[in-house]
């Protein structure tokens, strides 16, 4: 792995980097479902669907329901689930050694805002900003997350690093034109753990 120069910031995807909510997120979908009178969802279709956010959820999901409709939904229901949260146990150590050597962290996620601010506190996790999925106009793949979460960081694109661990987040950084680090799958670095970012942020 090759090192960053000048890195001023690491922009960190949510669910599957910094902690495990997909068995949450399963029941809830399924949860709002049953509440809002849809078809069950299976684990086969929830794989292909994980990730892409509430607006790809209405589609497929809760055909005829709006955005902010199934997100109020989502928040109830998470609530019920969030017990099944589990934080990736390297991810606090993580956080002290970026901030240690003055790498400012943001978080990015096609999750609603105020539920990712629960699970981020549940976990004991404080970025510096957190940019959720109706926080832009377009979630990830668009570039629109990472470019906020630049904005608001005051960093340049050169100057910050994604880590994701799907498709989705390596689409929104290169389309932003920032270097990605893929956790489990290929990017411009490719990590075995999420320690590894300290080898190229570092």
């Amino acid at each position: 792995m090759g090192g960053v120069t000048a890195l001023c910031a690491v922009l960190f995807d949510l669910d599957g980097v910094l902690v495990d909510s997909y068995e949450a997120w399963f029941e809830v979908v399924n949860d709002l479902s049953r509440d809002l009178g849809c078809a069950p969802v299976s684990r086969e279709r929830f794989a292909a669907i994980w990730g892409q956010g509430t607006a790809a959820d209405v589609e497929a999901i809760y055909h005829g329901r709006t955005v902010a409709e199934v997100d109020e939904g989502y928040r109830r229901m998470f609530r019920k689930h969030a017990v099944k949260v589990r934080v990736n146990p390297q991810a606090a150590g993580v956080f002290a050694a970026l901030r240690a050597r003055g790498v400012r962290i943001a978080v990015i996620t096609n999750t609603d805002s105020p539920i990712a601010r629960e699970v981020l506190a549940a976990a004991g996790l404080s970025p510096d900003a957190l940019v959720g999925g109706r926080d832009v106009p377009h979630g990830k793949p668009a570039p629109d997350m990472v470019l906020r979460a630049c904005g608001l960081l005051g960093v340049t694109a050169q100057d910050a690093l994604v880590v994701g661990d799907t498709r989705y987040d390596r689409e929104a950084a290169r389309a932003a034109r920032v270097r990605f680090a893929g956790l489990g799958i290929e990017g411009d670095d490719t990590l075995r753990s999420l320690e590894d970012v300290l080898t190229i942020a570092l």
